[in-house]
């Protein structure tokens, strides 16, 4: 005799089941989510360290971020906007910063240079990258003496401080690196020659963050 409806068993959902379809229905919308965020992220420069001005700088000297900035992203360097040639730190970055279009110029108004001084006397533990600097130089004369110290370049930016490797020179007390005015160079160069002494002496200090 066939079933009636009301006798024929009726087929039960699984809760787990539910739950299952569920949970991959979420993992789907976030892997979906994952990938248009992705999607949306943009490539602009970092500074792997700090950037002072007057420096030039490439795309060697920077680091490539992909981020989902947006509408923003175009306030910051990037591949599109960095020249071949480089370009000229305008204000100083810090280390690990997005490099904004505004701190930035054209390379071929460059007017400063970098060199690496051998000092005389120790750099102050309070100036560090981007502070400025007057490079003050005491001219050597006849028995080991020196005399009278004047400034040949000033307002230099320190870019970096050098670790001692090796034999160091007597005399010496450190080396940095100095971002200066071009028409400084044949100073500084003469008196580096001349073994004159020299010394940096802050002229400001960059504020920190």
């Amino acid at each position: 005799m066939p079933l009636r409806a009301a006798d024929r068993p009726r087929r039960v959902t699984d809760p787990r089941l539910i739950i299952g379809l569920a949970l991959v229905a979420a993992s789907v919308a976030a892997v979906v989510g994952i990938v248009a965020v992705n999607d949306d992220g943009v490539e602009v420069y970092a500074a792997p360290r700090a950037l002072v001005a007057g420096e030039l700088v490439t795309a060697a000297d920077l680091e490539l971020r992909t981020l989902g900035l947006g509408a923003d992203a175009r306030h910051y360097l990037d591949p599109a906007t960095l020249d071949e040639g480089g370009v000229i730190v305008a204000r100083t970055v810090g280390a690990g910063e997005l490099v904004p279009l505004g701190a930035v110029g054209d390379a071929r108004g460059a007017q400063s240079t970098t060199v690496v001084v051998a000092l005389a006397t120790p750099l102050s533990a309070t100036v560090r990258a981007g502070d400025t600097l007057d490079l003050w130089s005491a001219p050597a004369i006849e028995g080991g003496r020196f005399g009278a110290p004047s400034v040949i370049a000033s307002s230099a930016q320190l870019v970096r401080t050098i670790a001692a490797e090796g034999v160091v020179a007597t005399g010496e007390a450190g080396r940095v690196e100095l971002l200066v005015p071009r028409r400084d160079v044949a100073r500084i160069l003469h008196a580096q020659a001349n073994r004159d002494a020299l010394s940096a002496v802050p002229a400001s200090l960059a504020v920190a963050p």
